[in-house]
């Protein structure tokens, strides 16, 4: 198993590409980057199974119709956020990405097990907070963590928007705090880092929520 990783202009947002020795691939969050992912699927002969959206936001969810139309994958998203990429109930974007086609979830997530990759054991785990179904997805036999806007190095996801709840946020941060300290975390925005590094200062972050 292999994973691709790119920072895409024009919020550096991460894209990921979860490969399988098959050759099969889930995207974890598009974002804007359809081009880097379909250059990698054509590159390396991979065959598109799934999107999976962390959560939806605008930034997240920006190339979902493009990649889905050129692989009819299927795209999945937490069902408390499916709303969102629905163009006529999704709330108001804080920022303008230009007209963005709509596209329906094929497959709406709960917490457990995803089966798109027969050969990897990927799992969904509801961690709310940023939105009401944001999502991280764990693969527990690598020690990777795709947190979307949970966690990043060195700072939390805003829970001041539409469907963020503070009290959530904490709730799911002591979650994947307790994970193991090996395990690498690839974030919806930003570099990589490892749950040991962010624990240094989460602890603090966190008494002071509990304490409030």
């Amino acid at each position: 198993m292999r994973v691709l990783a790119w920072r895409v202009p024009p919020f550096d947002n991460g894209t990921y590409l979860v490969i399988d020795d098959r050759g099969d691939a889930i995207c974890v969050d598009p974002a804007m980057g359809e081009r880097e992912v379909m250059r990698a699927i054509r590159d390396d002969g991979l065959r598109l199974l799934a999107i999976l959206d962390t959560h939806g936001h605008d930034d997240h969810i920006f190339a979902n119709a493009a990649l889905k139309e050129a692989t009819r994958a299927r795209l999945a998203i937490h069902r408390l956020d499916a709303y969102r990429l629905d163009p006529a109930r999704r709330p108001p974007s804080m920022i303008d990405l230009g007209e963005m086609r709509e596209t329906a979830p094929d497959d709406l997530l709960e917490e457990g097990p995803l089966t798109y990759l027969r050969d990897v054991d990927v799992r969904s785990v509801h961690t709310p907070g940023h939105t009401e179904g944001s999502s991280s997805f764990h693969i527990p036999a690598e020690g990777i963590l795709f947190t979307g806007d949970l966690l990043f190095a060195g700072s939390i996801g805003r829970t001041d928007l539409p469907g963020g709840d503070p009290g959530a946020m904490t709730r799911s941060l002591e979650r994947v705090a307790a994970f193991d300290p090996a395990t690498k975390v690839y974030p919806g925005h930003g570099p990589a880092t490892t749950i040991e590094r962010e624990r240094r200062w989460l602890s603090g972050l966190l008494s002071g929520a509990r304490a409030s």
